[in-house]
């Protein structure tokens, strides 16, 4: 489908290894955790992921780690410029975006504020943005994170055990078929052209309800190439693969037909780029 006759765009995205340089539940574990890190690897297979998290965030509570402490190590996680100025170039063409993320609700907000207040820093003067990072998505769906009144993260499933098990073919979590969440955006309106950005097995699953004008951005050599490589017939999209940051911002100028030669959202700043080109 030509780019010029495609007026509704969607773009999806996982978290973990594909907005961020990181895995934001090994980030916690790792910066704070300690001796945890080998509990969380013992039990990695042993327990449903989203609640080996929740048991080590209980555990990281009782040694005195507090909610300030979480937010200090969650705005050290890596979110790259490239990345950052690929989502508002999205924004600024009127595409919406949302998450689909095996992570969890305080994790994603404590990051997308923290980049966002460290992207305007670099940013300025030289940019004027009309959005916030955390503020270029209409929805998340992940996991949700909350305190008690003692201060302690709960994280629990976004498919709950209450729930009947979703019943996904495919490798999903089963806290989360991102496949069926996916399917909801695409069953509530119209899109000309739907783009999914991951990097796991639990992202094949929503690349296989793409369609033939879609398109899969699959992070190279990591478990989402090597399950669209498996069970190719499986996916109707076109698929381009990226190494790097700087791969999704070009990605994002091909999507619009933007030569790479104009300097609309250039990651350096020492481009002046006008208001007018970013809203």
């Amino acid at each position: 489908m030509p780019s010029s006759t495609i007026s509704r765009r969607l773009f999806v995205f996982d978290f973990d290894w594909t907005l961020i340089e990181a895995d934001s539940d090994h980030w916690v574990i790792q910066q704070l955790g300690g001796d945890l890190v080998k509990n969380q690897e013992d039990l990695f297979g042993k327990m449903q992921w989203t609640d080996l998290q929740d048991m080590l965030l209980g555990q990281l509570f009782d040694r005195g780690v507090t909610k300030q402490d979480l937010e200090n190590t969650l705005r050290q996680v890596p979110m790259m410029p490239e990345v950052i100025a690929a989502l508002r170039l999205m924004k600024a063409q009127g595409a919406e975006l949302c998450i689909i993320s095996d992570a969890n609700t305080f994790y994603i907000d404590t990051i997308l504020k923290a980049s966002s207040h460290r992207a305007n820093a670099f940013s300025r003067p030289f940019f004027c943005f009309a959005y916030e990072i955390d503020q270029l998505f209409s929805k998340v769906i992940t996991n949700p994170g909350q305190f008690d009144e003692q201060g302690r993260l709960h994280v629990s499933r976004f498919h709950g055990l209450d729930l009947e098990p979703h019943g996904c073919a495919n490798p999903c979590q089963p806290n989360l078929c991102k496949g069926r969440e996916l399917q909801k955006l695409i069953d509530a309106q119209s899109w000309d052209q739907i783009v999914y950005m991951g990097d796991s097995t639990n992202d094949f699953c929503p690349s296989t309800h793409l369609r033939p004008h879609d398109i899969v951005l699959a992070r190279a050599e990591l478990l989402l190439e090597k399950a669209i490589k498996a069970q190719p017939e499986l996916i109707k999209a076109n698929v381009t693969y990226w190494k790097s940051a700087q791969d999704v911002l070009q990605a994002c100028n091909g999507i619009f037909n933007i030569s790479s030669s104009k300097p609309i959202l250039s990651t350096t700043a020492t481009t002046r780029v006008s208001y007018s080109q970013l809203v």
